[in-house]
């Protein structure tokens, strides 16, 4: 096999599993005859450079971590411009809803995935956000959000992953983040509609599942569809919110009266108070922020379970 692959690690995912299970990791590769370069990354960031540089030179880019760092190196693959770098994931974080979306569940599922080298291609969401005063631009696979998911996320602290784990932990965040979170004044613009007031949550996703598999915030999403599936959600009470949220672990929140689900491809939203955004379960930049649908953006390798058979 002639493709040059480099791994992009994490050494903080999931608490610090990565560092825990690099060695291991090789052992399996080079048991595979599968010749690999690899970098460890060292800031927020940096995995995003690393892969924008290296999209020029590799055919394969994997990310070792969970989905902050898929986000990371899918946006510099995607920043990179017209490159045939494909990207890969070892899924090595608490979540890992990008890489099961791929078919990739564990080491050896990453590992026979790239030995196959079976590629398919996904949109991406392209988000357009300020950071330090300026705008940037970032690239989500799942889904980007701005409102409670970013309250939720940062209540879903380190503690809480290690000591409820990736089935429990952004539930328990979910309500941590009841207690303190108010929703913002929002207007928002998806296509040829608009909403004002305030809003506990607007999200535009790529994927049905997020939450380490835990919620389906965007059922029926597709990744390949050339659409993003809107959540336009009111202002909601704490007891309100609370009661409903079994609900969106089985994506049946649609049909509360104060949220608007429905497909686009541009989604622009502006707060009175500047907002954070979160895409993929990462906080990064804040509003305004306009996230757009990227068809068939990105090639990804995929696992056996899904090499023949719809997303």
């Amino acid at each position: 096999m002639n493709q040059r692959i480099l791994l992009i690690a994490n050494p903080a995912a999931a608490v610090g599993r990565v560092a825990r299970r690099w060695k291991s990791l090789l052992g399996d590769l080079e048991a595979r005859k599968l010749k690999s370069d690899y970098v460890i990354t060292d800031a927020p960031g940096h995995a995003m450079s690393l892969a924008r540089e290296a999209s020029l030179s590799y055919d394969v880019i994997a990310a070792v971590g969970g989905d902050g760092t898929v986000n990371e190196v899918a946006s510099g693959i995607l920043l990179a411009g017209k490159t045939k770098a494909a990207l890969a994931i070892i899924p090595f974080g608490t979540g890992n809803d990008a890489a099961h979306l791929l078919g990739v569940r564990s080491t050896e599922d990453a590992i026979n995935a790239l030995a196959s080298d079976t590629t398919r291609t996904l949109d991406a969401i392209e988000v357009r956000c300020h950071d330090a005063g300026k705008e940037v631009t970032r690239y989500a696979l799942l889904y980007a959000a701005v409102g409670f998911a970013g309250t939720l996320l940062k209540r879903t602290t380190p503690t809480v992953k290690r000591l409820f784990g990736p089935r429990y932990c952004y539930s328990v965040g979910f309500f941590r983040a009841l207690l303190d979170f108010k929703s913002p004044t929002m207007r928002v613009r998806c296509d040829d509609r608009e909403f004002n007031g305030r809003m506990f949550l607007v999200s535009a996703g790529n994927a049905e599942i997020v939450g380490a598999g835990t919620m389906r915030l965007s059922p029926g999403a597709k990744v390949d569809d050339g659409k993003l599936n809107v959540n336009v959600i009111g202002d909601l009470g704490r007891l309100e919110t609370a009661r409903w949220f079994p609900k969106v672990l089985r994506g049946m929140h649609t049909t509360h009266p104060k949220v608007r689900y429905f497909p686009a491809t541009s989604v622009t939203v502006e707060c009175e108070e500047l907002m954070e955004v979160q895409m993929d379960g990462e906080l990064f930049g804040h509003t305004p922020a306009t996230f757009q649908v990227r068809p068939k953006a990105i090639h990804v390798v995929v696992g056996q379970s899904v090499c023949n058979r719809e997303w």
